[in-house]
């Protein structure tokens, strides 16, 4: 983060960051001691911050030497990070040079109202933060230069997370009528469900790569890496998913390697699985293909793997976390907004012992991302795990689905009879039988009626209403479950 915005406003953030997570108002002095500044920067701070946020959004406030931070229930401190990198000269100089505007440093100045002295000192910085991702800024015209994969990565890196603040940016690809139409073809070839949320990550890659295809920069891919992507677009029988979507946008067809691209950038954001089959599928697939994630994936599971009953999605969660660092060379360019913040989850995995398994891997050729890496990637397992443990005794308990042949009414009533024997610390109902948004959740189903050879999850036939036996069945489950708590 100190590498995209200024330092100031890196202060500023900290600033930002301490108020909004904390539950009462601060005394002035001890936030300047946090967030190591002087009494008379951090007032000066203030006046920034509260004279460029809109009052609505975010305001500032102080009383008897406290200060605390207001904002609507629409904002939260994502949503603030990603108006301070929108608003620096990174992002400013990123988006002129995406645009393709090929502006000199003094119409870029003038354009931006900035003073060329005060330009060369931002030019500096962008070109250090370039640097670490192996990229360099041409200064006539201003273009960003390097391999294709960096510079598709790092305009997509930055533009997500300027969301969504900016909102979206490629208009000449447009979200809804275009990309959303394939992103849904792809979620159903593929059984991943993107979120509202999180499939503009993946819009975003998308629409990155076709404005640079349109712009007339093409991948260049080695022999061996075409070979390697193309193996992985006929494992996921990528054939059949239909991109003309994209192609009716773009105005040509997509060259093979273009498709392989695209279909690997879906790791770029966070999905869920329809079906445990399709996870499984996922491990056979880096079982072939990216077999060096693995072993380190498997390391890092001994942390918790006797305090999970089920560690299969928490083990390809991580595989596709790792998937991203695919697309760099060196991986400065993932970009940790939030590493200094506590945001979620408390302490309920020792850091220190990812970390150290970090550090064992590092030094090995097919780890070289870790280095550079090691500490946004220990965050975001540390996040995961707490996460993982903290619900570990919800997903623990017995899942039900209930199904009456009669409808509603009758499926309810069934619920309310075996709501007399057990309460919800020991079963849960579960709405979906086939759920669209990720795999089914229930170890079992309940039904006044046999079924189909519609799952694979154990059904109890009852009565209506339902008759000792049928409860007797249920004790015994029941008992087997609590017993290997």
């Amino acid at each position: 983060m100190k590498n995209i915005i200024p330092a100031s406003d890196y202060r500023r953030l900290k600033l930002l960051n301490l108020l909004f997570f904390t539950e009462a108002p601060i005394i002035k002095k001890e936030v300047a001691t946090i967030i190591e500044c002087s009494v008379n920067t951090l007032n000066a701070d203030i006046e920034v911050l509260n004279s460029t946020f809109p009052t609505e959004m975010a305001h500032i406030h102080e009383m008897d030497k406290k200060l605390s931070l207001k904002t609507t229930s629409q904002i939260n401190f994502d949503y603030l990070t990603a108006y301070m990198i929108s608003t620096s000269h990174l992002f400013q100089l990123a988006l002129s040079v995406f645009n393709g505007e090929k502006t000199t440093i003094s119409e870029w100045a003038e354009n931006n109202f900035v003073s060329r002295s005060t330009f060369y000192v931002k030019l500096a910085e962008v070109d250090t933060f370039l640097a670490k991702s192996r990229l360099v800024l041409n200064n006539a015209p201003l273009e960003i230069q390097g391999g294709e994969v960096n510079i598709r990565f790092f305009f997509y890196h930055l533009f997500s997370k300027c969301n969504p603040y900016t909102g979206w940016l490629i208009d000449d690809f447009d979200f809804e009528n275009c990309i959303d139409k394939f992103i849904q073809k792809f979620e159903q070839h593929i059984n991943v469900y993107f979120s509202q949320s999180t499939r503009i990550d993946y819009a975003t890659a998308i629409a990155v790569s076709l404005r640079r295809i349109k712009q007339g920069h093409t991948v260049n891919a080695s022999d061996e890496d075409e070979k390697f992507w193309k193996d992985i677009y006929t494992y996921h029988n990528a054939m059949e998913i239909d991109f003309s979507d994209l192609e009716e946008a773009l105005g040509s067809q997509l060259v093979p390697v273009e498709r392989y691209m695209l279909l690997m950038m879906s790791s770029l954001g966070s999905f869920t699985y329809v079906n445990q089959e399709r996870m499984k599928m996922r491990l056979y697939y880096n079982e072939r293909f990216q077999s060096a994630r693995l072993p380190i994936t498997e390391d890092l599971l001994t942390i918790v793997d006797n305090q999970i009953a089920d560690t299969l999605a928490l083990k390809v969660t991580i595989l596709d976390y790792l998937a991203r660092f695919l697309f760099i060379e060196k991986t400065n360019l993932i970009l940790d907004v939030d590493y200094f913040s506590k945001k979620l989850t408390p302490d309920t995995e020792d850091k220190e012992k990812i970390l150290t398994i970090l550090k064992k891997y590092e030094s090995q050729p097919d780890y070289q991302y870790l280095r550079s890496n090691r500490e946004v990637i220990a965050t975001y397992v540390h996040t995961l795990f707490s996460v993982a443990l903290l619900t570990e005794s919800y997903t623990r308990l017995l899942h039900i689905k209930i199904i009456s042949k009669n409808g509603f009414m009758w499926e309810e009533y069934l619920k309310t009879q075996i709501r007399r024997y057990y309460s919800e610390e020991v079963i849960i109902f579960c709405d979906d039988l086939k759920p669209r948004e990720h795999w089914a959740q229930h170890d079992l189903i309940i039904s006044d009626s046999p079924l189909p050879n519609i799952t694979d999850v154990e059904v109890l036939v009852w009565h209506m209403p339902p008759i000792k036996r049928d409860f007797a069945a249920l004790g015994k489950i029941v008992d087997a479950r609590l017993e290997n708590k």
